[in-house]
């Protein structure tokens, strides 16, 4: 630019110059000074342009400037995570793996319950007996002595002699025996002449009832062969911090939150262990692995079917346990001439504390072995069997009832057997299973008011129970979804271990009766970000029918729900013979 400028000068001195030696005439002085004044203008023109071309290459220095310091921290940082990443390879970092899941979940359930007379009715009444002197009760029962047997007037008249005389638990036996000794005509005409009635029927209902679940998991490394794996869980119902609203008075497994169940149902806000525990595998180089620690024994096969897992969630047989445990396992696992495993498996179902004067109670502890005869996943064939046995089963485990008192133990009834299997296959694409079990009861004492195990007071019997369970799965590919049926029927005597079961109500593999469930799911189209992401739909239908009392309960003799109108059938639970319940939940899993 100085050279151009230099020039400019030197051509315009001496282009005057040249004209005058040519011949041209010499401009006047007016025409000098506007060409020095055109030539000034020209020259701030230069001048700004030269600015500008500094003030351009001055920001493009800094520009290059700031990028060799971006470049510099964009290195910086790359090193700073490999570094990082190197870490992760050699400390093992990276041995964390977490996912979860979110279900909203909304049911509609109708019910019916059978008239019958309440167990407190009759204790009532048997008081208001009990507190009689002999004057009152002869008064009372002479209008009923033609009625009875020539025997048991002459056994109520040796009664009336010495009824001043007797204590009040006396008086409670004597009254036990009369009703035992009176037919149901005459007991109901009896209690209906002191003013106790039988409880009507009626129809309960629940048109809505929302529920939020949120689960994580973790899965962490700790050496080649020794990891953890964690459950932690919420679940509650919309606007409530209690389970009062699934609970009791139906049903004795749900009248309650306890440690089976604790994390599995509906309750408050606050997130609890599901389950957490230890596998060490690989144990001297050998298919030999040792688990101890709280169980993932909820979810079992072939539940993973209706709730649409990739997977199988936990070893028992749905049909037998789904309970959330405390214990400890040792298996070996075979790849001739089929891929099996087999479990020799320990838990600790209560904690009876010390024992102290009239405080005696044993521990309950479960023993058993789950034997995965064949395991295919590639072929979509399983094949399960487990055996257990519930050792000195009390009355009550720890717990907190509907209205959130503390419940205890106050005796010990006896042991619970248990076998159950399933066999799971799929044919073009259709997953069918059968699954079977049988439960046997050992009954050596009772407990709450006197009740046995699957006995009435004064009843000292062993039970055999049995049930079977089946269902199926077909695709609709073209529509994205899947449609399962399912149906289940227990006996009379039939006992199992799923108070953790996620049915709202009532765990319908507990049923004494028939239930039979028929669900839609849609697998939501959205693509996955992790190889955890999914969404779906679930939509089902659920019917009850209830041929005996006490469902999942081991405390009580079961009762045909047909003879519930005789006083001596008289429970502690609202005996529902039928049950309906609507489901539809939003589920997503991360």
């Amino acid at each position: 630019m100085k050279r151009l400028w230099f020039g400019f000068l030197a051509f315009t001195l001496i282009f005057p110059a040249m004209a005058i030696a040519g011949g041209y005439a010499a401009p006047s002085t007016e025409e000098l000074l506007n060409k020095i004044d055109m030539l000034s203008r020209e020259l701030e023109q230069v001048k700004q342009q030269l600015n500008e071309v500094r003030a351009q290459q001055q920001k493009a220095m800094h520009t290059v400037k700031a990028v060799k310091e971006q470049q510099q921290e964009t290195m910086d940082t790359v090193n700073d995570v490999s570094e990082k990443l190197e870490d992760v390879t050699v400390n093992g970092v990276d041995r964390f793996d977490f996912s979860g899941d979110f279900r909203f979940r909304l049911d509609s359930a109708r019910a019916h319950v059978k008239g019958y007379w309440a167990a407190d009715t009759i204790q009532s009444a048997m008081g208001t007996m009990a507190g009689y002197d002999a004057a009152s009760l002869g008064a009372f029962m002479t209008p009923m002595l033609p009625s009875l047997s020539p025997a048991l007037q002459a056994q109520m008249g040796a009664v009336m002699a010495q009824w001043d005389s007797m204590s009040v638990e006396q008086r409670m036996g004597v009254i036990q025996g009369l009703m035992g000794s009176l037919n149901k005509d005459q007991r109901v005409a009896l209690l209906n002449a002191m003013n106790f009635h039988k409880t009507s029927g009626f129809n309960p209902d629940n048109d809505t009832l929302y529920t939020t679940r949120l689960r994580f998991n973790i899965k962490a490394q700790a050496t080649d062969n020794i990891n953890f794996k964690g459950r932690i869980a919420m679940y509650k119902i919309w606007g409530m911090e209690t389970a009062r609203a699934t609970a009791a008075p139906f049903f004795a497994q749900n009248g309650f939150a306890w440690d089976p169940n604790i994390s599995r149902r509906p309750n408050d806000a606050v997130l609890r262990v599901e389950n957490a525990y230890v596998n060490w595998t690989n144990i001297a180089d050998l298919p030999i692995w040792f688990s101890v620690g709280r169980r993932p024994t909820v979810d079992g096969p072939p539940l993973q079917l209706k709730y649409n897992y990739d997977k199988r969630y936990a070893t028992p047989v749905a049909l037998g346990v789904d309970w959330t445990f405390d214990g400890a396992t040792i298996g070996y696992q075979y790849f001739n001439p089929w891929p099996g495993k087999i479990r020799i498996c320990y838990g600790r179902g209560f904690e009876s504390g010390f024992k102290y004067r009239d405080h005696k109670l044993d521990d309950v502890d479960l023993y058993g072995i789950s034997w995965d005869i064949i395991n295919e996943p590639d072929d979509h064939v399983f094949s399960n069997i487990q055996l257990f046995k519930a050792a000195d089963v009390p009355d009550f485990m720890e717990n907190t009832n509907n209205r959130g008192l503390p419940t205890n133990a106050t005796g010990e009834l006896g042991d619970i057997y248990h076998v159950s299997g399933v066999y799971m296959n799929q044919f073009r694409g259709i997953d069918w299973f059968f699954s079977a079990g049988v439960s046997r009861t050992d009954s050596r004492g009772h407990g709450y008011m006197g009740a046995g195990l699957l006995n009435n007071p004064g009843e000292d019997e062993n039970h055999w129970g049995w049930a079977t369970y089946v269902g199926a799965r077909v695709p609709l590919e073209q529509l994205n979804s899947k449609v399962g049926f399912e149906y289940n029927y227990g006996s009379r005597y039939w006992i199992n271990f799923t108070p953790a079961a996620d049915d709202l109500y009532l765990s319908k593999l507990a049923t004494r009766g028939h239930v039979g469930e028929v669900y839609w799911i849609w697998d939501i189209p959205e693509t996955p970000l992790s190889k955890y992401g999914r969404a779906f739909v679930r939509a089902g239908y659920q019917y009850y029918w209830i041929n005996y009392t006490g469902s999942g309960s081991w405390l009580g003799k079961p009762i045909d729900v047909d003879d519930l109108d005789d006083p001596m059938n008289a429970q502690m639970f609202m005996p529902l013979d039928k049950l309906q319940n609507f489901y539809l939940t939003f589920e997503v899993y991360f």
